[in-house]
Parts: C-alpha cells; sequence; structure tokens
C-alpha cells in the first residue's frame, strides 16, 4: 500500500468515525423523546406512551405544536411552556428561537401537564445539542421556576413504561409513596419499592428540570452561585426615610389635636378615629423596619400613613366648612404633583443608561400611571358629589406622584455612566414581557381555573397593555413581570401543602439572591430588586406566599435588561456552562462510543472502496 492511499484511508476513517460524535453535540438537534401517558380503556384506566419530538432552530420567539390524535389544551400549553421555562434555565433569550413539538400516540391520551417536564428536557437537549438516553422515562408537571409538580397515574405510566423496556423512571418529589383504590379498598403504596420488585425500574424522585436533565444526559447544568451570602440593602433611601419618618410623627400629632379640637359629629369621629387607628400602626411598623435597617419598607408604611392622615385632616376640613372647593384644590394639587413626575420622567426616558437607571426609570412611569389613575377617580366621585372618597383618592394620588419623583431623584443620585438603552429596545422587551406574561396567564387559568392571584395578574397584565399604549415602556416591562410572577407562584403552590411552600420560599429568596449577585457582577447595582427583596422579607413568617411573589419579582426586575440587545459598554449575557457528570443510569458516553465505531465501520468501508478503486488506476 503506498503513501497516498494509506493517508486516504487514515483520513476518511478519522473523518467518519469523528463527525457523528460532533455532530451529536451540535446546536438545533432533533430530539424524540418517549413520554408516559395515561389512557383511557375498556377495563379502567392503562398506562401508555407517546413520542414526542422536538426541534428547536434560530427563529422569533414563535411555538408550533402538531399533536394527533388531537390532545388536550392543556396538553398544548405545556409545550409552550416547556419552551419559556427551558430558554431561562440556559439563560437564553426565548424570542431568538423557534420551537416546534410533534407528539405521536397510539390513542388519545388524557390530558395534563404532566409532560411537561420531560418536554423541557427535551427541548434543553435539542438548544444545547445533548442526546437522550432512551432507556430513561419522565413524569410531572413543570413550574415555571424549573421545579418539578406533581401529578396523577404514577403506577399506571410506569406500567406503562415497563412494557416498552424502560429500565429508569423519574418521578416528581415527594410522589414515591401513593395510595391506590380498587372498589372500597385503599392501599398505601412504595412506588420505589413496587417498581423494583415487580418490574425492574429504578425510580427516582427529582426536584428540578437540572436534576433530571443529568439522568436524560449525563450533564449538569453549572448555576452561577453566589461565592457566599449575598447582602441586600436599602441604605440608598436611608436618609429619606429618617427624615420621613420624623415629618409622618409630627402630622400624626397634628392631626390627632385637630380631630379632638373640632366639633365632628360622632358617627364621623368613630369612622375617622379608624383611620388614625390604622396609621399609627403603620408609623409603629415603620419604627420597628427603621430599627431593623428596612428602609424600603419603612418607607412604604409611611406612604401609607400619609395617605391616611392628611384624608383625615382634609375630611375634617369638608365637614367644618362644608366647602367643596377643598377637594377641588387638592385634586388639582394633585394634578399638579403628577405634572412634575411626568416632566421628570420625560427627561429620564431619553438618557436610560444601565440597571439602576431603567429599574428607577420604570419604578417612577409605574406610580406616575398610578396616580394618573388615581386622579381620575378622584374627579368622578368629585362630580357625583361624593368628597370624602375623592379627597382620599387625591391624596392617594399626591403621594404616589410624589414617590415618582423620589424614584427620579434615588436615579440621578445613583446611576452609572453605563451603556445608553435606546427606547426602541425597552419597547421591544416590553412586547415580549407582555406576551409572555399573556401566555403564562392563560396556561395557569388552564390549569387551575381562577382564583385571587389569577385574578391580580390579569389586572397587572391590563395595566401593562395600558403602560405600553401610553408609551411607558419601562413600567409595561415591569408589571409585565409581576404579572407573570403571579400566575407563575399560583401553579407553584397549587394544591402544595406548608412543607413544600416553604421550600418554594426558600428557592425564590435564594434565585433572587443569585440574580441580584449577577447583576452586580456585571457593574450594576439593582436597587428596585434590593428593595424587593427586602420586602419580601417583612412577610416570611405571616404571609409566605406574598413573600415567594415578593422574592420572584425581585429575580425578575434584576434579570430585567438580560435580553435586551447588546449595547455599548453592557456587558453580554454569559452562556450557561454544562459539565459532564457520571451516573449510575446514564450510558451517554457509550452512545459516542457507539457514534466512533460506526463511524470507522463506515470509513474503512469508504477507504476500502477507494483503494479498490485506486489500484484499478494503477493497473490500467
Amino acid at each position: 500500500m503506498n503513501k497516498r492511499v494509506l493517508s486516504i484511508f487514515i483520513l476518511t476513517i478519522l473523518i467518519t468515525g469523528l463527525l457523528p460524535v460532533a455532530l451529536s453535540q451540535e446546536e438545533g438537534k432533533t430530539i424524540t423523546i418517549k413520554v408516559p401517558a395515561v389512557k383511557r380503556t375498556a377495563s379502567g384506566l392503562e398506562g401508555s406512551v407517546f413520542d414526542a419530538t422536538v426541534l428547536v432552530k434560530p427563529g422569533t420567539g414563535r411555538v408550533f405544536v402538531d399533536t394527533w390524535p388531537l390532545s388536550e389544551l392543556d396538553t398544548q400549553a405545556s409545550c409552550r411552556f416547556a419552551s419559556e421555562v427551558a430558554a431561562d434555565i440556559l439563560k437564553v433569550s426565548h424570542s431568538k428561537y423557534d420551537f416546534f413539538y410533534t407528539i405521536r400516540a397510539d390513542s388519545p391520551i388524557i390530558g395534563g401537564p404532566s409532560a411537561g417536564a420531560a418536554l423541557t428536557i427535551a427541548t434543553i437537549a435539542s438548544i444545547r445539542g445533548l442526546d437522550i438516553d432512551p432507556n430513561v422515562m419522565m413524569t410531572g408537571m413543570i413550574n415555571p421556576d424549573g421545579t418539578v409538580g406533581p401529578v396523577g397515574g404514577i403506577l399506571e405510566k410506569i406500567m406503562g413504561a415497563n412494557e416498552i423496556g424502560i429500565k429508569t423512571f423519574l418521578i416528581p418529589s415527594g410522589q414515591s409513596v401513593i395510595q391506590t383504590i380498587e372498589g372500597s379498598k385503599v392501599e398505601t403504596v412504595n412506588v420505589i419499592e413496587y417498581a423494583k420488585s415487580h418490574w425492574g425500574i429504578t425510580v427516582i424522585e427529582v426536584d428540578d428540570a437540572i436534576d433530571a436533565l443529568v439522568y436524560f444526559t449525563g450533564y449538569r447544568i453549572k448555576v452561577d452561585k453566589p461565592p457566599g451570602k449575598v447582602i441586600v440593602n436599602t441604605d440608598f433611601i436611608k436618609n429619606r426615610a429618617m427624615s420621613e419618618f420624623i415629618e409622618v410623627e409630627k402630622l400624626s400629632s397634628t392631626v390627632d389635636q385637630k380631630l379632638n379640637s373640632e366639633s365632628v359629629g360622632f358617627r364621623d369621629y368613630q369612622a375617622l378615629t379608624e383611620f388614625v387607628k390604622k396609621a399609627n400602626s403603620n408609623i409603629e411598623t415603620a419604627k420597628k423596619n427603621l430599627s431593623e435597617k428596612r428602609y424600603y419598607s419603612a418607607m412604604s408604611n409611611i406612604f401609607n400613613a400619609k395617605i391616611q392622615l392628611n384624608y383625615i385632616s382634609d375630611s375634617i376640613d369638608v365637614l367644618i366648612n362644608k366647602d367643596s372647593t377643598i377637594v377641588k384644590n387638592k385634586i388639582e394639587a394633585a394634578q399638579k404633583e403628577l405634572d412634575e413626575a411626568n416632566e421628570l420622567i420625560s427627561i429620564e426616558s431619553e438618557n436610560v443608561r444601565g440597571i439602576t437607571s431603567f429599574e428607577c426609570l420604570a419604578a417612577s412611569e409605574k406610580r406616575a400611571v398610578e396616580a394618573e389613575g388615581l386622579i381620575a377617580d378622584a374627579w368622578k366621585y368629585y362630580y357625583n358629589q361624593n368628597y370624602y372618597d375623592a379627597v382620599y383618592y387625591a391624596n392617594f394620588a399626591i403621594e404616589r406622584a410624589k414617590t415618582s419623583k423620589l424614584w427620579m431623584e434615588v436615579s440621578k443620585e445613583n446611576s452609572k455612566e453605563e451603556g445608553l438603552i435606546d427606547e426602541a429596545q425597552i419597547k421591544y422587551n416590553a412586547d415580549q414581557r407582555i406576551e409572555d406574561a399573556r401566555l403564562s396567564l392563560v396556561y395557569a387559568q388552564t390549569l387551575i381555573g381562577k382564583n385571587t392571584l389569577l385574578d391580580q395578574s390579569a389586572e397587572l397584565l391590563q395595566s401593562a397593555e395600558n403602560e405600553y399604549e401610553k408609551g411607558k415602556y419601562a413600567a409595561a416591562i415591569f408589571d409585565a413581570i409581576d404579572s407573570k410572577v403571579r400566575s407563575s407562584v399560583s401553579i407553584e403552590v397549587w394544591s402544595s401543602g406548608e412543607d413544600v411552600i416553604k421550600q418554594r420560599l426558600q428557592r425564590a429568596k435564594e434565585e433572587a439572591m443569585g440574580a441580584i449577585y449577577l447583576a452586580r457582577k456585571n457593574g450594576s447595582e439593582p436597587l428596585m430588586a434590593d428593595s424587593y427583596f427586602e420586602y419580601a422579607s417583612t412577610f416570611e413568617e405571616s404571609d409566605k406566599i406574598t413573600s415567594i411573589i415578593l422574592y420572584r419579582y425581585s429575580r425578575g426586575v434584576a434579570l430585567a435588561l438580560r435580553f435586551l440587545e447588546p449595547i455599548e459598554g453592557m456587558p453580554l449575557q454569559e452562556e450557561i456552562q454544562l459539565e459532564k457528570v457520571s451516573t449510575p443510569i446514564t450510558n451517554n458516553s457509550y452512545y459516542h462510543i457507539g457514534y466512533f465505531i460506526a463511524g470507522l465501520i463506515i470509513g474503512v468501508v469508504i477507504a476500502g472502496i477507494a483503494i479498490f478503486y485506486n489500484k484499478r488506476e494503477i493497473y490500467k
């Protein structure tokens, strides 16, 4: 064999042997994953398996779902949610990809969100070009934070998995022990022990998609965690909180004297006294928060106390003087405060630089829009001669407009000269966030139906849409984030016990810390995120769900600029890293060995053909 022929032989083998391995890590890989389900038969519910094929390609955030037989709405919604959660886990922009889901089943399956976790894994694998172990199967809905939620029919699904030779089955944490009912007989079954003894299947509980990914692919996502404890404070507003507290204490004393010195009817006196109690309670809570260095929380308490105290004072004036002009003047004063706030916002919106500037603009716009609505309500009550409600809303609007101006002052004091953020970029981001919030709300309503959190989510979504129409794009982003958070939390705590809610709270807190850490790592202090983190801590004992919402909101605010187009002077989003891990279950490495061996065989054949024709040429 001459040197030329030998070179061809070796080169062909290497290329054909290594090419499949290289291709197996390509972005945009088509992934087929087997998903367990439950079907209804003449003899009752039985386990079933359907094929889900996922392909992610560069695009514009569209999600395409092709199912046969036709699936129920929640199954289709799971595809959309899987795409969003996968993008969030990998820290990539959902709007940069198109997602294609093809679901094929032998017979109609019972709808439900239980395919969500498996679809999320397949989506991650497609984006990052990972192989899926065909011997692993999973059931579980996917929560917005990436955790795996509870599902039904676990034992039936494992039975279905056994029929096709599955050896490893992943289930949501906390569902290894279930109850089965046959007639009037209720039996407790340990799924892990039962599956092992009856079918030789290893059942494993997983907390979230990151844990599940290890068993399917042999890869773990490296989470960028803070090196130590993240210290969150609101010292940037300390001096204001201290001075505002002194002012509200003086106002409280003045109003108390006024109420007890003026001739107010007994019924009116009783009604106003209730407001005094509320104001004093807010002042006491503010005092406590100041002593604990929770300055944003203290400002929130002072804000409420000032509204209540000024309402009492103005109501006394209206009662004594019988003069509606007092109310009219108060509404006009509110409008003046709002005009001043909007002027500051107009200047700031043309010069948004970095996270701090953006956050403060959003906070200011949000409060200005709220003040505008309060003024409209005040005029409505005024013209209906309901002067007491009118004066209340007027005072509410004044304080809202003042806080709008305050955040513009905070921006001026704390913003750094970072990369300029174009208004068109903020507008585009707002449009995407509103769409995300809308879809999250629909998904949650499909699963749950209706509850208080979803009503709040719908209201916030409406606010975001209104702000968008008014050109308040930063405010629209923040309200859309808040709307999505409430939809997400409604799913996370849906049918959850106290222990699960505690776990969700701790997770939400840690993720908020991580987001604040990343913002600081990129050179900015997320003041609004700091503020809501602190505020969340005040509810940890008294109202865990509110605390979860505020921590989730803090995280969302800290990451609000993550998916904007690259801006001069601002750091780009770091790509999520994967690390290979060894598990007793995954055999991903065997796939690559197999690819290599197959490539070698093909290489030998091709090289042999090349040598054959080369020799023919020589002999000619």
